[in-house]
């Protein structure tokens, strides 16, 4: 392991000497050069991200927004390996350069959208997007009808974080029924969130409802396995419904929205006894391997 990441770092301080080196027409403004000597890839990317815009007028550059896009897209590959403190200074240094524009405020939170929050993103982090969202939300140089909504995301953002506690919510059954989040308990709640017509959810139900040892837990109490539908227990409800294992709770939410994040279709979401969000955006795999381990 150790060899492997010591690689990886020695690719990633090559990739920063050559976007350093480019020629300076090749990119909008010039970067910043870590001083010779900083060889350590912690205190290069921290570097990197805390100065990486002071050469650059946003004003001018968003005249040039594929060239601008290019750059923001380069700061934030440097993120993931520099602090979470210098991290947000950075975001919080570079908003205070256009925060009196509302156009340029709105265009620098549609170009984060566009790399960390949409379901294109190449860097999607919720952490970093939110610092974007909070910063568009309360800039009143925005149009009202924008921090809308910025608003509403920055709203499933904060309901769907991980250590949020989802509130008891109503729920109806298949047969009319109603029940609520928190009406039943186990150690831990495995939330199966799909909206209508989502074609990928069959496989991953099918591989969880397959699963020995999910069903084991579940039957058991140990894990609570639910079948979120997002929207109104109407007709396509009750097809759907009907495709679910019988031992799981299968229940319908109007208010599913506002409380699961749903760009991952189908969501998978992990609570604890308490119903805190553990985990978030899980694949099918790391499920089926974390509850496995659980047996052991």
């Amino acid at each position: 392991m150790k060899k492997i990441l010591l690689t990886i770092s020695a690719c990633i301080i090559f990739v920063m000497q050559n976007v350093a080196a480019q020629e300076n027409n090749d990119r909008l403004f010039p970067y910043p050069e870590p001083p010779k000597d900083m060889t350590n890839l912690y205190e290069r990317c921290n570097f990197l991200v805390y100065k990486f815009w002071d050469q650059c007028n946003i004003k001018a550059a968003l005249s040039k927004k594929n060239k601008l896009n290019e750059a923001f897209g380069h700061w934030l590959g440097f993120m993931p390996y520099a602090s979470a403190d210098t991290v947000y200074l950075a975001i919080d240094n570079f908003h205070k350069s256009f925060k009196k524009s509302g156009e340029q405020s709105l265009a620098i939170a549609k170009m984060a959208e566009a790399w960390l929050y949409s379901d294109s993103a190449q860097f999607r982090s919720d952490e970093l997007y939110s610092r974007f969202v909070d910063a568009a939300v309360v800039n009143k140089k925005i149009p009202a009808e924008e921090r809308r909504y910025f608003e509403a995301q920055k709203k499933i953002l904060d309901n769907s974080s991980v250590g949020r506690k989802v509130p008891d919510i109503e729920l109806t059954k298949a047969d009319g029924t109603k029940t609520s989040f928190y009406a039943d308990s186990a150690e831990f709640t495995l939330v199966f969130v799909y909206p209508p017509d989502c074609m990928d959810c069959s496989f991953a139900r099918v591989r969880l409802s397959a699963d020995m040892v999910i069903n084991q837990l579940n039957d058991g109490g140990i894990v609570r396995v639910v079948s979120l539908f997002a929207g109104e227990p109407d007709a396509s409800f009750l097809t759907a419904v009907t495709s679910f294992p019988e031992n799981w709770l299968n229940v319908a939410s109007p208010q599913t929205g506002e409380y699961f994040d749903m760009r991952v279709k189908p969501a998978l979401y992990y609570l604890d006894k308490d119903h805190r969000i553990i985990a978030k955006d899980l694949s099918v795999d790391n499920i089926i391997s974390a509850f496995h381990k659980l047996i052991k």
